[in-house]
């Protein structure tokens, strides 16, 4: 499968177009989630909403599929990922730690 120059292992070539069609065409430049407007601020937090395209669940067969996508703001998006990110950042240090001996 094509990919994408960021994560060799992870994006399709079409990975743009996908974002594109969920993002402004399925949720309507809307978070699907909260339902913050795209390039308006965010009802409570109040920065400047950009959409992004999340993957609801990664350890599936087919992450990229179309249902697995949520266009979401910055605010759900990251709330959704935290788990994911204490994992990766937990991972990385033990790395870290091994490598020193």
């Amino acid at each position: 499968m094509p990919i994408l120059k960021e994560n060799k292992k992870w994006y399709p070539k079409d990975w743009k177009l996908r974002s594109i069609f969920v993002r402004f065409y399925r949720a309507k430049n809307k978070c699907e989630w909260c339902g913050a407007k795209n390039y308006m601020p965010h009802p409570i937090t109040g920065s400047k909403v950009i959409l992004t395209t999340a993957h609801v669940y990664d350890n599936i067969e087919n992450p990229h599929q179309l249902l697995n996508l949520k266009a979401l703001c910055q605010r759900c998006h990251n709330r959704h990922d935290v788990q994911h990110r204490k994992n990766t950042r937990r991972k990385k240090k033990y790395k870290n730690q091994l490598s020193l001996f």
